[in-house]
């Protein structure tokens, strides 16, 4: 790792037990830095799902969660992309051999054939953090997955 910045990204994403583990290895090895990735840990994370947050979370907390897209399973690709732009007037965004993506004005669908993956709801919500332990994707967002209570799936990204 190159600066206290990779370490700290890196320590977010670990369990207490590995964190510490960090930390001692660090202490041995660079004293300096270990003090003061402690203290950003300690000061500056009280959230420790801040980071995945592009506002200020208090200031979208009591906003309601918005929907991304839906996944809906589909028998036949070519006919569903042509029922769904001449239907709704979609526009198509990306369309491969197993899977295509309709844009509606204010969420997408995503049309799969057959087993390739659940059908169900993405949800963006500010506050992911609260509904359960969410794990960090490569974009830096947090996500987790969900099912109601009629076990219905649903994928959270902050």
């Amino acid at each position: 790792m190159d600066g206290i910045d990779d370490y700290f990204e890196y320590a977010l994403d670990l369990p207490a037990d590995q964190r510490e583990q960090l930390l001692a290895g660090l202490r041995a090895t660079d004293p300096t830095m270990a003090a003061q990735l402690e203290r950003w840990l300690r000061e500056l994370v009280s959230n420790p799902d801040f980071a995945c947050h592009g506002t200020s979370l208090a200031a979208t907390v009591d906003e309601p969660a918005s929907v991304r897209f839906a996944v809906l399973r589909v028998g036949d690709l070519a006919a569903a992309v042509k029922w769904y732009t001449e239907v709704f007037r979609c526009r198509v965004v990306s369309q491969q051999a197993d899977r295509a993506v309709v844009a509606f004005a204010n969420f997408e669908v995503q049309l799969v054939l057959g087993e390739l993956e659940p059908p169900g709801l993405c949800v963006r919500a500010a506050d992911v953090a609260r509904l359960g332990g969410t794990e960090r994707r490569a974009d830096g967002s947090r996500a987790l997955r969900l099912v109601d209570p009629w076990g219905n799936p649903f994928e959270v990204t902050s």
